[in-house]
């Protein structure tokens, strides 16, 4: 069995062009994260990409790089082509970590490895407290409601008769061939109205174990401005 860490990177984005390349203090975006995955108990780390441009940063910082197709939808789909290229087993497990994450706490990627050790848990997801009740209005912000130790509903909105909600981090574990099997499902209504894939899941009965992040810095680079923001989480360098 294989623990690994694929991180698929693209240089499309909307709010952000050529995210993964943008400067965190001294490094890229992209490193930053691969960085972070580096210092879990993973077995291997590996970018998957399209684009050259990603590809060739991470062979320059000595980085594991696999070149994907440029038609996948999503990050899921692009993680499974890299599956399949590393020729993984059903029994090997794979955390889904997206690259815009750079701030990524190395122990909360330690806890999903630690939760599908447990035979009934084949899909496993990450969850926190809200730290600002103005995120709940936040439509970025995913929600998730729990029962027990495993997701009940996902959504966007609060609405009457939400339940104790949850901050949604999307950081994903699977067993490979739990991952096999959710891509071969067709998207469904839910996943495709409110632009939540893990609805997917949910919709076809697909089990998702939630662990509990304690880390103190939830923080994905999506826009100008959040670039901005990343010199204060940074640590600062001690002058002697």
């Amino acid at each position: 069995m294989k623990k690994v860490i694929l991180i698929p990177s693209r240089l499309q984005s909307e709010r952000l062009p050529e995210k993964p390349l943008k400067l965190i203090g001294d490094k890229t975006m992209i490193r930053r994260v691969y960085e972070a995955a580096k210092k879990s108990e993973a077995d291997d780390v590996v970018v998957a990409t399209d684009a050259e441009k990603i590809f060739e940063e991470v062979k320059n910082f000595g980085g594991t790089v696999l070149m994907t197709k440029s038609d996948h939808t999503n990050g899921t789909e692009r993680i499974f082509e890299a599956s399949e290229i590393l020729d993984l087993k059903d029994e090997d497990y794979v955390v889904n970590l997206q690259g815009d994450e750079p701030f990524t706490d190395p122990i909360d990627l330690n806890k999903i490895f630690s939760a599908l050790e447990n035979s009934e848990c084949q899909t496993v997801s990450l969850f926190t407290d809200f730290k600002k009740e103005s995120d709940l209005d936040d439509l970025s912000k995913v929600k998730v409601e729990l029962n027990g130790s495993k997701a009940k509903l996902f959504y966007r909105a609060i609405k009457d008769g939400s339940v104790n909600p949850y901050l949604h981090l999307g950081v994903y574990g699977f067993r490979y061939e739990a991952l096999r099997r959710f891509v071969a499902l067709p998207k469904t209504e839910n996943e495709v109205n409110l632009k939540l894939e893990q609805l997917r899941a949910l919709d076809n009965n697909m089990q998702i174990h939630m662990v509990k992040s304690e880390a103190k810095i939830h923080l994905g680079i999506d826009t100008v401005k959040a670039v901005s923001y990343t010199h204060l989480t940074l640590p600062t360098k001690r002058i002697v």
